[in-house]
Order: structure tokens, then sequence, then C-alpha cells
């Protein structure tokens, strides 16, 4: 109702004339006719009050002499006769003590007044009441200087209201009529002063409706007609640049469709406004129903809608996408996976404003980071496995975790590993979580040769078997039924080998459909065969180890352990022929030689020597205390470096010491395999460097130490930046070669002390440790040693491979780095935060053009 009303009154500048002009007017007039009301009720107040006084003065006067001569019935006459006076209300004579002398109403005679008692003593004019409607004065009645009594009156203003209404009247009256006459001359002027305004407007409503070619035609010099120029001028501008828009619109669609990623720009409300054809491939490949687009993706789609989900990624890039579009985050990451009908697959996702903040919507790049994922789940898988065996899981558990983790990352395969019994015939035991049991039931116990399925021919042959559609194949022809059963359509099996060539079991992996492994296929099995050669093998050796240590418990005098005696003067005084075969010496070599003598040096894991005083069996022997499983290395003639796990047990005589025994155990082989896997688990396999584990590991450590020492350290994260036209161009061989030879230049630019890592693909990272306390001379020396690292990776790299057979190919390939660099200690954050300032820092240098150095800067 009240938009209504206001629409009426002021919907256009005319009625906004018309309205502010009358409401002047009638303020203006109301305000004369109150102020000239007010001014005519004082001027008759006044009047009023003067003739009440005038006439109660002059009967206060005339009565003075009755008053004295208690004539009251003189008094009562001429109060009588003075009654006859115009809108005199009444009249009395009163003694002074306000007794009624005299009345205008005979029955209030002798009455007293006690209003007076407050003027008892007064000999000037009171005024009890001073209104338009009654005047109320008493005058005293004096008499040689002393009162007598009062007169008092009441005087009505009868005429003086009249008047005073009929002003008001004449008021009303004429304030109407300068309303009316000011709306008249209101509605004349304002449409002199809009007819011309109308014009631009009826152009505006033309121009809002899509007739953009019409102008607005003002004659004159007035404000209007500048006006209307002006808006002409600014639909000219308006149309221009909606040109420009649409060239611009038409440039951006070219520019989106170009990046390689999918992009979706959103407005400051969620709804999709553009997409590129990425976007629109990767919206239709992901669509449960064929051949459209999935929901809410296309342009005008809430896509926070489509983000929708319960599920912690879709919840996560909702709020994410919310808190920039809030002005929360400058900034939104997130690896998210996305399961297409045919495969898994990873993206990451990154939402960034499109201007200074949220207000103009945000831009969204989707990047398919699928094979980097799978990387990162193979190493993590393998680290898995190697963790695994350095502990004391069961073999059993190792190879289910093994065949789990290959289905996990490969969910279409289906896998098997099948141990072969001791005596190698025999397919004794399967680990196949993922088969029917009935299946695996069936094929233990069944004996290997050729042509009895996959399995059973991989391992008699010792060779790679692939069956690609079992239905066919002549070798299922006897469990072509039970394969049926199992809806099993393809096995590929792969021989697991020890490290001496000899047939542990094979690793099979089968599909629901027949199917032909690629080039990746066989990459896969290979390596799950070898890796589950390492853990059987391995899990062999430490239960072979664990039943060593038993025995060397319970069977002291008979085990082939090495033992030695030695006396209070360090001489050694016996060994077993153990001790002989092992230390490569004969019994009397030994008697009578010493810890301290060359025959005995040993050395410790870093390479560093032990002295005679610190040998465990002279320490148990100074000490009194036993010498438990400390492993040193010796050298022994024609074996080079025998590594020993040797005990020394004090002997005591009387309470004393009298000489020791160290029982010895040569485990120089599971020493170099433990080195192997040591290797496998915290070194990367291409470079030799330490891994990411590795690097994380010595990361925490210089940490602790610069809590200690008040050092700075330094973090470098490199990405090589012409890495990937390498292996495009000329294969993964030649790229594999490249990463090794960038490996052995960084390691030649650090110290001993110092780490430099492979973190993954093209990507290394270099820690520097104990630079200085201060933060600006380790600024200075990390910076040195960054720009000794990006010139030498900068230099040529000259890569030989074999093409065509034998016929060698040396190409010339220049691949620079892009460093990000940051320091660290250990107050100042945590170990992830510093590797992700090194890589933000590094993403800089890239911005940077590349082939430089970028130091971590918060406000970056």
């Amino acid at each position: 109702m009240f938009d209504k009303l206001g629409t009426l009154l002021v919907g256009s500048l005319r009625r906004q004339l018309m309205l502010g002009m009358v409401m002047v007017v009638t303020l203006m007039m109301s305000l004369f006719v109150w102020d000239l009301t007010r001014q005519q009720q004082a001027e008759a107040l006044d009047r009023q009050s003067e003739r009440a006084a005038a006439i109660a003065h002059s009967v206060a006067a005339s009565s003075a002499v009755w008053v004295r001569s208690s004539d009251t019935s003189g008094l009562q006459e001429m109060v009588r006769e003075l009654m006859q006076y115009p809108d005199l209300r009444y009249a009395m004579v009163l003694d002074s003590r306000g007794r009624v002398l005299a009345h205008s109403d005979p029955t209030q005679l002798g009455e007293y007044l006690t209003d007076l008692e407050p003027y008892a003593m007064s000999t000037v004019l009171t005024v009890f009441r001073r209104e338009v409607e009654l005047v109320d004065i008493a005058s005293p009645i004096m008499t040689d200087g002393h009162q007598m009594g009062w007169v008092r009156v009441g005087l009505a203003g009868d005429e003086m209201k009249a008047r005073l209404g009929q002003i008001r009247r004449n008021g009303i009256f004429y304030t109407l009529l300068a309303v009316a006459l000011t709306a008249v001359l209101a509605y004349l002027t304002s449409r002199y002063m809009t007819h011309r305004l109308r014009a631009i407007a009826q152009v505006a409503n033309a121009v809002q409706a899509g007739n953009t070619a019409l102008r607005a035609t003002v004659a004159g010099r007035d404000e209007a007609a500048r006006l209307a120029r002006q808006f002409n001028e600014m639909l000219d501008t308006l149309a221009s640049r909606d040109r420009a828009l649409k060239d611009s619109e038409a440039f951006k669609n070219v520019i989106l469709d170009s990046v390689a990623a999918e992009v979706v720009v959103l407005d400051n409300q969620g709804v999709i406004v553009a997409v590129n054809e990425h976007w629109q491939r990767f919206a239709l490949e992901n669509s449960n129903v064929p051949n459209e687009h999935a929901r809410n993706t296309g342009v005008g789609a809430s896509y926070l809608e489509a983000c929708s989900g319960d599920s912690f990624g879709a919840r996560e890039a909702r709020d994410g996408i919310r808190a920039v579009l809030d002005g929360k985050l400058s900034r939104f990451s997130l690896e998210y996976p996305c399961a297409s009908p045919s495969q898994q697959r990873w993206f990451t996702m990154v939402v960034m404003p499109l201007g200074a903040d949220a207000q103009s919507g945000v831009a969204i790049t989707h990047t398919d980071i699928t094979e980097v994922k799978d990387v990162q789940q193979h190493e993590q898988f393998h680290s898995r496995i190697l963790e695994l065996m350095a502990s004391d899981t069961p073999l059993h558990d190792v190879l289910v975790a093994t065949v789990l983790g290959v289905e996990q990352l490969h969910p279409a395969m289906l896998c098997s590993i099948m141990l072969l019994d001791n005596e190698g015939l025999h397919l004794s035991q399967a680990v196949a979580p993922s088969l029917p049991d009935f299946f695996n039931a069936a094929v233990v116990g069944v004996e290997i040769g050729p042509g009895v399925g996959s399995c059973g021919a991989a391992a008699y042959s010792r060779r790679r078997v692939v069956a690609e559609d079992i239905a066919v194949h002549p070798f299922w022809a006897d469990f072509k039924d039970l394969a049926a059963r199992a809806k099993l359509a393809a096995c590929w099996s792969q021989p697991i080998l020890s490290s001496k060539e000899r047939v542990l079991g094979t690793f099979a992996i089968y599909h629901r459909e027949p199917n032909k492994p690629s080039f990746q296929d066989i990459v896969v099995i290979e390596k799950a065969a070898r890796l589950a050669g390492i853990a059987i093998e391995h899990k062999q050796t430490q239960a072979a180890r664990k039943a060593s240590e038993y025995t060397f418990r319970t069977l002291f005098e008979t085990a082939p352990h090495g033992v030695v005696y030695q006396d209070l003067s360090g001489h050694i005084t016996s060994a077993n022929p153990a001790a002989q075969r092992i230390l490569g010496m004969t019994l009397e070599r030994l008697q009578h030689s010493t810890t301290a003598e060359l025959q005995w040096m040993a050395i410790r894991e870093d390479g560093s020597s032990i002295p005679g005083e610190q040998h465990p069996i002279t320490l148990a022997i100074s000490t009194g205390q036993p010498v438990k499983d400390v492993l040193i290395g010796v050298p022994v003639p024609g074996r080079d470096m025998v590594w020993l796990l040797i005990s020394a047990m004090p002997l005591f005589k009387d309470g004393q010491v009298a000489q020791a025994y160290a029982i010895f155990e040569d485990i120089t082989d599971r020493y170099r395999l433990q080195q192997e896997v040591r290797q496998m688990a915290f070194y990367d396999p291409l470079t030799q460097l330490p891994n990411r584990r590795l690097l994380t590991d010595r990361l925490n450590q210089a940490m602790t130490a610069s809590k200690r020492s008040a050092c700075y350290g330094a973090l470098m994260f490199l990405d090589l930046d012409n890495f990937k036209p390498l292996n495009d161009s000329h294969g993964h061989e030649l790229g594999d070669m490249l990463l090794k030879e960038a490996a052995q230049r960084l390691k030649h630019c650090v110290r001993e002390v110092d780490t430099a890592a492979r973190f993954g693909g093209d990507e290394f990272v270099v820690m520097l440790v104990d630079l200085d306390t201060d933060p600006a001379r380790s600024h200075a020396q990390a910076d040195s040693v960054a720009e000794k690292i990006r010139i030498s990776l900068a230099q040529p790299y000259e890569l030989t491979y074999c093409q065509n057979g034998d016929v060698p190919i040396t190409i010339e390939h220049h691949c620079t780095a892009s460093i990000g660099m940051v320091l660290f200690i250990h107050h100042q954050g945590t170990p992830a935060e510093f590797l992700q300032r090194a890589d933000a820092a590094m993403y800089r240098a890239k911005d940077a053009g590349r082939n430089t150095v970028r130091f971590y800067s918060p406000k970056a």
C-alpha cells in the first residue's frame, strides 16, 4: 500500500516538483496562520486582563467606605449593578479574612474563600487565573494604607473567542486557496521543465527495449540540452564498448579453449558463465547418461549445486569455492578423484578470483594429474611393502598387501600369488583374496608343467605366459570350465624368481573380459613379481635368522657361529672352527693375537674404525657387563669386508672378571640384502639419491639440530624446465639418462652433510644444514649454492643411446631449472610447511621466466 502511494505521489519528476511546491506553500501558510492567531490571542488576553483589573480596582476604591462601615446592603447593591457589565461572570467583596460581604450570587454571602490566605497582606493586584475563557483578578481594598478586604471579579472572553475563531477560519480558507493556486502553478512549471527530460526518458526506454540506434534530440543550451548530448555520447560509448566486449568475448573463448586444463568461470553467485572445450569434453565423459553432459556443468547452472554431494571432496570443494567468493580466501586448491565410466582419474582444482576480489566472480581450473598421482601411489605402495618386509609382519600378510595394493592401483585387475612347495614341483599356496575360494582351492596342489594353465606353465618354463582369452587358450583346456565358473576370461602369469634365479612362485593378473596386456601392463606384472620375490626371499631370510638365533641360544657349543675367548691382557686364547672359517685365519694365527692387531681391526657401519679398547669383548672385560649384538666389519683375506653380528660376555672367578668370550655370526649376505632393502626404501632407484621418505627424516633431524645450534638451514625445490619435451621426443630412456646426470651434478654442488633428494618426476629437493645463526648471512650462503646449482644444471646434456639395433646416437639437450628456496629453523614452521613454501617459491621462479632462483616471501 505504501509503495503504491509513494509511486502515485513521487513516481515522476513532475510529481516531485508539484508535491514539493505544494508542501512548501502549505507549510508556510500554516505557520503564518498559527503565528497570527497566537499574536491575536495574546493581545486579546492582555486587553481582557486590563479590563478586569480596571473593574476590580474601581470597585475596590468605591467600596472602601462601605466596608469600613460594614454596610453590606450597599455593597450588595453595588455588586448587582456591576453585573450588568458585558462578559462579567461574577463579582464579590470580601473582608480581610476572606468572608464574602457581597456577591453576584447571594447564596455565597457569609462564605469564606481560603485561596486568598497566601495574599492576606498583599497591597497589589493579584491574578488567580489568566486565560481566554476567564480572567480572575482580586484588588485589595485600602484605607489609610491598611488593607480592609478584597474586590474579586471574573471576566469571560466570549467575544475574544469568537474573533479568534473567525481568524482561524479565514487562515484555513486562504491557505487552501494558496495551495490550489500553487498546485496549478507547479503543474504548469513542472510540465514546462520536464517535457524535454521526457524526450530523454523515451529514448532510454527504447534503448532498454533493444533499439540501441535511437538518440535523444533536445534543442537549447540549458542543463536538459547538455544532459541530452551527454546521454547520446554515453550511448555511443556503450555501443563501442559492446562491440569491443563481443570481440573480447570471442578472444576470451579462443584463449579458454587453448588452455590444456578444464576451465570454468563463475559469477559472484557461483553460476557458470563460461567454459572451455576441455571442460565440455570432461562433463561429457563423466556423465552417467550417454551423450549428455553431467548435471550442473553447463553455462547458466549453479556450480555450487554440482558440488552439493555429501562426500568429503565435494563438500570441501564447495566450501573452498564459497570462501573465495566471500573474500575469505585469496586462493583455494584441492586434489580429488574422479571416476569416469572407463577409468579412475585424479584432478587438481585451483580457484582464483577474476579481479582484486571475488566481486567479478572466480575462474576454476581442473588439471588431470592422474599420471603424477599414479607415480605417487606406486611409490607409497612400494614403501608400504618394504616397511612390512622390514617389520615382523608374516609373509602371508605381506603377500596379501602386495596383491591388494596392485589391485587398488589397477582396479580392473584381479591378482594372485601362487607359491611353490619346497620341492618346487607343485603350486602349494594361493594368495588371492579377490578370487573365489573354490577357484583357489582347485589350483592348490596342481603340478606345474608345460601347458598347465598360465601359472603352472610360467613356473615350469620360468617365462611369462599370457592367455588373452582363457576360453580358447590351449594351456587352459583342462581349467576353462573352472575359470568360466569363476567368471575369469584372461590370465597373465609372471614367474617369481629369487636373487639366485630360483623359482619361488608366480604372480598372475586376471580379467573378467578377454584382454591383451599393454606395455604398461607388462611393466606392472614384472615389477609386482620382482617385489613379491624380494618379499618372499627377505621373509625366508628373516625366518632363517630367527631360527639361527634360537639355535644359537639353545645349542651354543655346537652352533656354527664364531666363538673366541680373550684374557685380561687382550690376547685371544681360543677360537672355534666357525670363527676360524669366518675370520679366514687358523687357530695358531688367532691364538696369542689381540683385538688391537691389524688382523682383528674392525669398522662401524659408517666406515669409522673401532679402537681396540672399544671392541665388544674388550668392553665386556673392562666394564664387567655384557655387550650384545654389535655390528662390525672386519677385513678377511680373500673375502674383502665381512660383517659380523657380535656379542660379548664377561666370565667371573671369585667375583672378579677373569676373561670374556665373544660370539659372532657372519651376516654379510643378510647385511647386504638389508642394505639393498634400505636402498629401495629410502633411495630413488633411478638416480640413487635419497627419496622423499629419507628427505623427510633428514629434514626432521635438521630442524631438531637447529634447535640446539640456532643455525639456519635452507630448502631448495627444483623443477627441470625443459624435461617433458625430451621425454615426448625421445622416450623415457633418454629422460632417465638426463635425470641421472642432473642428480650427479646436484651431488657435486653440495657438501657431504647436505642432502640432494629426488622428490618425484623431474622435481628435486636440496637441503643445506648448519649455515649460520644470522638469517642474512644464511640467505647469502644459500643463494650462492643455489646459483651454483642453477649454472651447473643449465650446462648442455650429451645423451647417447642406441637406435635400430646397435647404432649409437648422441644428442645434446638443454635443460634449465627453476629453483624455489626458503630458510628454515625449528621454531618457524613444520617440515611440511617449509616444503610447501619452497614449492611456492619454485612456482614464482617459473612465473618469473624459469632458469632462475626465488626466495619464498609470504606476501608473494
